[in-house]
């Protein structure tokens, strides 16, 4: 079952560096396979419980809640820690020297990123809990639309910008860490 969810050649080690990679080509590339491995995940899972609940198993003793927590345990070891795909969504794209800045690549791989945290926290809340990681500052990209300033973001960016903003939606509605409090610092926009 494992393996047609996440093979076990090196996954972790593969999709660390592939999200840390200084092109954003592959960066992209290895956050949708990560999310197509995670929707899968989350797939499988919820026909284990569904089954589980049908057969009215107890959650310690039944046979499908053990395998549950078996496939759990063994996606937890092949899945990149949190804190690398904290780190891929917090990248800086440096600006290369007499280029424009891509806005529409920014923009993917920002989505991209959010996207990835978001099913980290609905696959694996347990990995979520763990690590420290401080949801308000996803806010900050309500106000900035991702630091692009208004004559750079192009309609495809500000389209997928918005995808971004649902997935911190999704992810703040999801969660129970989320301190309403917490100050945003300085942004321009408010």
């Amino acid at each position: 079952m494992i393996e047609n969810i996440l093979p076990s050649v090196q996954t972790k080690i593969h999709f660390s560096k592939g999200l840390l990679s200084s092109s954003g080509l592959v960066q992209h590339c290895t956050a949708l396979a990560l999310t197509k491995c995670l929707i899968k995940y989350q797939a499988v899972d919820a026909q284990l419980r569904k089954v589980a609940f049908a057969l009215e198993e107890d959650e310690e003793d039944g046979q499908w809640c053990k395998r549950r927590r078996e496939l759990e345990r063994e996606v937890r070891r092949r899945v990149p820690d949190f804190q690398v795909v904290v780190a891929f969504s917090h990248q800086k794209h440096p600006d290369v020297p007499g280029l424009q800045p891509n806005p529409t690549k920014i923009a993917l791989l920002a989505e991209s990123a959010q996207r990835l945290l978001w099913l980290y926290h609905c696959s694996l809340p347990s990995i979520v809990a763990e690590a420290r990681f401080e949801l308000g500052k996803l806010l900050q990209t309500f106000s900035t639309e991702g630091g692009l300033s208004d004559q750079e973001a192009t309609d495809t960016a500000s389209r997928l910008y918005r995808v971004q903003q649902l997935h911190i939606l999704y992810l703040l509605k999801e969660s129970d860490q989320f301190v309403w409090t917490t100050k945003l610092g300085t942004v321009p926009k408010s």
